[in-house]
């Protein structure tokens, strides 16, 4: 990640991606049955996506490593930002599911495990779409650890939190 450019270049394929992925996502969750009777608990689900996706870009996309750039290239902009909300649905529908289906005990390991699957699924889709662009030797598989590190202290906060 570089520096600041506030606008970008064109408008292309990838924002609308971002722009459709971000309105069909939230829409669904809008739909979902309501399964957490506290609001504050969907904002910080929502959130911990938003804040975590925005921590590793921040870090493994940035100097000193610079792994991949997101959208356009190596400057931020506006819809760099945005792209941020895309990760808000993925952690909220990540514990919505678990409680939907009463996931206990050992069940969690397999149940981390499909969803480092679908994480990694998502970002080849986004790598496809021209979300993210890979450099410097970055390969989809070194975000496996990362799915489920996010992943199990997401469950670990949601459970702390619940009771």
């Amino acid at each position: 990640m570089g520096s600041i450019q506030f606008v970008e270049k064109s408008f292309n394929g990838n924002d609308f991606y971002i722009l459709t992925v971000i309105i069909l996502s939230y829409t669904m969750i809008y739909f979902l049955p309501r399964l957490f009777k506290n609001r504050f608990i969907t904002f910080l689900l929502l959130f911990y996506g938003i804040t975590v996706a925005s921590l590793f870009d921040n870090t493994i996309g940035a100097t000193p490593f610079d792994y991949y750039d997101i959208l356009d290239g190596p400057k931020y902009t506006v819809m760099d930002i945005v792209a941020y909300l895309i990760y808000g649905p993925y952690g909220y529908l990540f514990i919505y599911f678990h409680e939907k289906f009463h996931v206990r005990g050992k069940r969690n390991i397999v149940y981390i495990i499909v969803w480092t699957c679908i994480g990694v699924l998502i970002e080849l889709l986004n790598v496809k779409f021209g979300v993210f662009t890979y450099k410097n030797g970055y390969r989809w598989l070194y975000s496996i650890p990362i799915y489920l590190y996010i992943q199990s202290v997401l469950l670990f906060m949601y459970k702390y939190i619940k009771h």
